[in-house]
């Protein structure tokens, strides 16, 4: 082996960690301040907050939306309710779509729906839900009827038309006026001053006379056309006069001067009237009332950047339709060729084209937009499709941690401390080794925290999961290698030649215990919604960078050791003799294990079917309560244990901004009618000068479809498993894959009865427990899995028991060791973490424990008892 130079390796791992540290910076930047100078750095940095992470709900709060359903146009026997959970789903589908991380959606009342979003600002956040997305396809009025339907509508405003027509017929004098009127406007449009200035004149001018005369019974006397500062396809309305124009068509006197087959709509942005102009400008269109077409047949809408033409560098969004949809929009075209179809959503105007030839393929586009942002959101919207009813939006506010402030501080630090304690135990144990494995683990986390602020990811508490099991399995690539090393050592080979067999020989292992994991974490984030999307996404991210890192950044400061002064030996440490020369009859003790596991299993099924599951709000709903100071200072902390001195156990308290009042949110779980009692009691024996101001009834956050998303993403990540081990493993494939999902429902059903027998509170944190011990255990199932397969392979299947059993032992070292280290990180989480993380801890320390056990104890036997079954394999 020749001297290690330095490579072409050595560039790429170099190019990445500095890539990796500018990515990061931002979220650095970002999440180093606090409060109003978070807010101000972000209003003043914007492209800093699209490249940092984004924290969720349970971590930072973010943005609350009240949503009120529009009664007024329902028909007779339409069910409220009915409705608010058909849209409930339609907004929570356009929520996953968008990409935002756990969102929190649940109903309130009968008519009402509340959406809490983390990562988006208040504007995104309410076109994204409260748009009621109706897509309309109507054709542009002739150009005449605009100009004399304006010219009606002058006369009325200015008291020059004194019969006013409601059948819709338009007088010949008006059709004089009105073509008088608009080269009028025509012909002021010569500069931004000049069209400003003109048009303000004008207007002053005719309200001056109006009022002279008679002011009309509605509006004071200016005329519709006044505002217009030029006009083409419509009329331009300066930005500042947009909403005096609504209000102004709005009133009972126009509308019943409007035909009725035709209606005004305005285009959906602001327009510059021309290049060199500063004056932006909305369009005002007078369409055919009847709609051509709705968006009923479509069946995919994508975004994407015109590349050529006239439009070349616009981002647009290309809509296919499904169905009978194609024929009905081909027959619509070939009826309006050389008119304009005007695409409204929503009443508003987004483009109106010009139709040049039918359209057979049953495609259209949507431009005129203003971004891919915008161009994300509308595909998105029109995907999920229009909501039953219009929404209001009668209440958007900010909203604080749902974990509480100084639980997230308890947690990140304890943390913190578990992942330090498990880098001095890796150092201590593997000497060198271990300090390039920490190496290893901490890049591992710039890495995976580049590619997150990449993608504007969000992170929460189960993607902290996820995080903690990365940690653990990157750790477990390099405990297997050196594993590997020394007994390669022990087999008389040297350094150099050992540290290359070693990397060999684990290289398999690694690969497919990461696999099986990235399978099923990439399936948890497709049809995963909620916590279990969240979990998935930093699970897939997070294992794709430590295979980087433990094969490649390991292995180069390996050899750039060994190579420094032609070193001939290597510090990994000597180890524990009891591991490693383990000789357990593991295989002779099966029966036992089998008949401990079924009592577990027993025990567990029947705590669950007797005493059930302590499920939390985001399960079963309940009540929510608006708390408010007098003073500024913060009460988070005070509300907390004045409710937790009183013995009351499992509200939620976080803060509420976007008002200038002190207020706090309490959630409790149920409809407990003596609850608001207590807790008045509670804050008056802590001396807490507050009242409650609101109380609100809550619906579940994690509705039956999230439920059963969850339980199908789960069912499709086992069969995964067991597809992809039975491809990989060759002839006995399909038993090692069926023993894997079995040790995986084992371990599930035996942490649900742990669950229930100790009342942990049962929320979306705990799924992402539940979670995080799958993946661990089929983590340690295939390490163990590859190694019977390898001797299987040298040895032959003679003697396969003594093969197993001689597998699992050489193995046991490696086990136990990454059973240790990942525990140091969730002892410490489950002692140290605050109330709302505590859980989380046990269930993830619980995990580790009857996952280790079962990729040992149970799984193997399985495997076992498959050979002697089917002998030749299947």
């Amino acid at each position: 082996m020749n001297k290690h130079k330095f490579g072409l390796r050595e560039i790429v791992i170099l190019a990445v960690i500095i890539i990796s540290a500018i990515s990061v910076w931002p979220s650095i930047q970002v999440h180093t301040k606090k409060g109003e100078e978070q807010k101000t750095f972000l209003k003043e940095n914007p492209k800093m907050g699209a490249k940092s992470i984004n924290f969720g709900l349970d971590l930072a709060g973010g943005t609350s939306i009240t949503l009120q359903i529009d009664q007024s146009g329902l028909k007779e026997g339409e069910d409220i309710k009915d409705i608010q959970a058909q849209s409930l789903e339609i907004i929570r589908n356009r929520v996953d779509q968008y990409g935002l991380s756990e969102p929190q959606i649940s109903p309130t009342g009968d008519d009402r729906i509340v959406v809490e979003l983390a990562g988006v600002d208040d504007s995104t956040a309410k076109s994204l839900v409260g748009s009621t997305a109706k897509l309309e396809f109507k054709i542009l009025a002739e150009s005449e009827k605009f100009t004399q339907v304006v010219g009606l509508i002058d006369g009325y405003l200015t008291r020059q038309t004194t019969d006013i027509i409601a059948d819709s017929t338009v007088s010949d004098s008006a059709k004089v006026d009105s073509a008088k009127k608009a080269p009028e406007a025509k012909e002021k449009a010569l500069s931004d001053e000049e069209l400003l200035a003109g048009g303000v004149a004008k207007a002053e001018e005719k309200k001056d006379t109006a009022a002279a005369e008679a002011a009309p019974a509605d509006v004071v006397g200016q005329s519709l056309s006044s505002f217009f500062i030029s006009f083409g396809n419509g009329g331009f309305i300066a930005e500042e006069n947009i909403e005096k124009v609504k209000k102004l068509l709005a009133t009972e006197g126009v509308q019943k001067l409007i035909p009725r087959d035709v209606a005004f709509a305005f285009g959906s942005g602001l327009e510059k009237l021309r290049r060199d102009s500063n004056i932006k400008a909305k369009r005002l269109y007078l369409l055919k009332r009847r709609a051509e077409m709705g968006g009923d047949d479509i069946t995919d809408a994508r975004p994407y950047r015109v590349s050529d033409g006239m439009s070349a560098g616009e981002v647009a969004v290309n809509l296919k339709f499904g169905g009978i949809g194609p024929k009905k929009f081909s027959a619509v075209t070939a009826a309006n060729v050389g008119k304009q179809m005007a695409i409204v959503l929503d009443n508003q105007v987004i483009s109106a084209p010009v139709i040049r030839d039918r359209i057979p393929n049953g495609e259209a586009q949507i431009t005129g937009l203003e971004d891919m942002a915008e161009a994300n959101r509308l595909a998105v919207v029109l995907k999920a499709g229009a909501l039953k009813a219009p929404m209001q939006i009668i209440e958007s506010r900010s909203v604080g941690a749902t974990l509480g402030e100084e639980n997230i501080v308890q947690g990140f630090g304890s943390g913190a401390i578990g992942l330090l304690l498990c880098l001095v135990f890796m150092v201590a144990y593997y000497r060198l080794g271990g300090f390039i494995a920490s190496i290893g683990v901490v890049v591992n986390a710039l890495v995976t925290a580049a590619v997150m602020s990449v993608f504007n990811a969000t992170l929460t508490l189960p993607g902290i999961a996820g995080f903690i099991l990365v940690v653990g399995m990157s750790l477990d690539a390099n405990v297997i290698i050196f594993e590997r090393i020394r007994e390669e050592l022990k087999n008389g080979l040297t350094a150099r030649a050992a540290v290359a067999k070693g990397y060999e020989r684990a290289f398999s292992a690694i690969l497919d215990s990461n696999l099986t994991t990235v399978l099923t974490g990439l399936i948890l984030y497709k049809i995963g919604t909620g916590s279990v999307k969240g979990f998935g996404l930093t699970l897939t991210i997070g294992i794709l960078t430590s295979l980087f890192c433990a094969i490649t950044i390991s292995r180069a400061i390996l050899d750039w050791r060994l190579a420094k002064r032609d070193r001939t030996t290597l510090s990994i440490g000597s180890g524990f003799k009891a591991l490693n020369n383990a000789n357990l009859p593991l295989m002779k003790n099966r029966g036992k294990f089998k008949v401990f596991s079924w009592i577990l299993i027993i025990a567990s099924i029947a705590c669950v079917a007797v005493k059930g599951f302590d499920f939390s709000i985001d399960f079963t709903g309940g009540q929510v309560y608006t708390i408010q100071y007098q003073d500024d200072a913060k009460h988070e902390t005070d509300l907390n244990k004045a409710l937790s001195k009183a013995g009351i156990q499992g509200a939620r308290v976080r803060s509420l901004g976007g008002t200038s009042a002190n207020s706090y949110q309490i959630s409790v779980r149920g409809d407990d009618a003596s609850f608001e009692l207590a807790m008045a009691k509670a804050f008056e024996a802590a001396n807490q000068k507050c009242e409650i101001v609101a109380k609100d009834t809550v619906g579940p956050t994690i509705g039956k479809e999230l439920r059963f998303n969850a339980i199908l993403s789960v069912i499709l990540a086992w069969l995964g498993i067991a597809l992809y081990v039975w491809f990989r493993f060759g002839k006995l494939g399909l038993g090692f894959g069926v023993a894997a999902v079995l040790g995986l429902i084992h371990d599930t059903i035996i942490t649900l009865g742990f669950i229930s027998a100790f009342s942990l509170s049962f929320d979306g944190a705990l799924i992402a427990s539940l979670l995080t011990m799958i993946g661990y255990s089929v983590n340690d199932t295939i390490v163990n899995f590859d190694r019977i397969r390898e001797n299987t392979a040298l040895f032959g299947s003679a003697k396969y028991e003594q093969t197993v059993n001689s597998s699992l032992n050489q193995c046991f070292s490696r086990t136990v060791i990454t059973s240790l280290t990942t525990l140091f990180v969730c002892v410490v989480l489950a002692v140290k973490g605050g109330s709302s993380i505590r859980d989380f801890g046990l269930v993830q320390c619980f995990g580790i424990l009857i996952g280790t056990y079962s990729s040992v104890c149970v799984c193997s036997p399985i495997v076992l008892w498959w050979s002697k079954k089917f002998k030749k394999g299947v």
